[in-house]
């Protein structure tokens, strides 16, 4: 199964509550510029995020040209989650998967890069904003991904 992991693009001030925050219109054009090269790199057939709207938005701007592919909400991976719990609770969606299954996960800083570093057993590394990284496994648990290509938007 292919993974692609994206941060959301750049949002707008800072509100309360957090969850609020929508992407501002650099944050749209980072993510249309991954939308154009996640369509010529990939063939997703799961769109996940955060419930977070700067997530939402950017997981909607990326998955346009796959508008019949189911997205789904996933409340654990918001900036404040564990990256380990989100993880656990990722393989269990993601159980009935099959190998050439590719799954988009649209979330934030710092969790992305810590289940990132986790799946693949390397360090965290931070993400830039509307980033992609592509890790290739066979089973959704630490250490067992590879990292096999990334995409960052200029």
């Amino acid at each position: 199964m292919k993974l692609i992991l994206i941060r959301h693009g750049d949002a707008g001030a800072y509100t309360h509550p957090d969850s609020e925050r929508n992407l501002s219109e650099i944050g749209k054009a980072q993510a249309q510029k991954t939308a154009k090269w996640l369509q010529q790199n990939a063939n997703p057939t799961l769109f996940i995020s955060s419930p977070y709207n700067r997530a939402m938005q950017t997981c909607e701007i990326v998955k346009q040209a796959f508008a019949d592919v189911e997205h789904q909400i996933f409340a654990n991976i918001t900036p404040d989650d564990d990256a380990q719990t989100a993880i656990n609770g990722l393989a269990d969606l993601l159980a009935n998967m099959n190998d050439d299954d590719c799954v988009v996960i649209v979330c934030h800083m710092n969790i992305i890069a810590y289940m990132a570093g986790l799946l693949t057993g390397e360090q965290p590394e931070s993400f830039g904003l509307a980033e992609a990284r592509i890790l290739e496994t066979n089973v959704l648990s630490n250490g067992l991904a590879t990292q096999i290509g990334k995409f960052v938007p200029n």
